[in-house]
């Protein structure tokens, strides 16, 4: 038997920004139910905290110093083989939508359906017409789609800002707390909840 994948990535979230995971300052029903229906990671790690070597490790599963693409805006070595390869050699069709950052193709041979982008309007950071339409244009064949969020990654331009009290916001520990903190504070967790709209829009395809 075989299943359709989904993997949904968030992009510079922090973990404990979100409601299943405790935060007391924003609300992120969408993905709390696929937390609550199913699990959530109590202890998880990865080798680095840098954009493109953190997909490149999840997509290959080799550490970064193993893959080549261990600097951040790196890409790996050629050769290698990631998750497009094995589940490409199953039968599934393998297809990734919203942002890249990896490289080159020959190691990441998803069919690539859009970059997205990070501007203020539209419903989402990456096209859910070609969302949908990827999901359902062949019922037969089993799917594994990465849809990769440029939420809550920075400038901070979508969601609704007004819906945080920047006073009222709790700061992490490692973070100075100011005035400006605040503010931006208040625009990141805008994003998590455009982000939070946007799995809820996916679930609903």
């Amino acid at each position: 038997m075989t299943f359709n994948i989904l993997l949904i990535l968030a992009d510079d979230l922090s973990w404990f920004d979100l409601g299943c995971y405790g935060s007391k300052d924003v609300n992120t029903p969408n993905i709390d139910k696929l937390a609550r229906e199913g699990m959530t990671f109590s202890n998880a790690y990865t080798a680095t905290a840098m954009c493109a070597p953190s997909r490149q490790q999840l997509y290959t599963g080799l550490f970064p110093v193993r893959n080549g693409a261990y600097p951040q805006h790196s890409v790996t070595d050629e050769g290698t083989r990631s998750i497009a390869h094995y589940f490409t050699d199953i039968g599934y069709r393998v297809g990734l939508i919203g942002k890249d950052h990896i490289g080159p193709r020959s190691v990441y041979p998803f069919e690539y359906l859009g970059e997205g982008t990070k501007g203020s309007d539209g419903e989402s950071t990456f096209s859910l017409e070609q969302t949908e339409h990827f999901i359902a244009r062949d019922r037969s064949q089993p799917f594994l789609l990465i849809i990769a969020s440029h939420n809550p990654h920075g400038p901070h331009n979508r969601g609704d800002q007004s819906a945080f009290d920047a006073d009222s916001l709790t700061v992490p520990a490692f973070l100075v707390d100011t005035p400006t903190t605040r503010k931006n504070l208040a625009k990141y967790l805008a994003e998590v909840i455009d982000l939070d709209n946007e799995v809820g829009a996916v679930d609903q395809i």
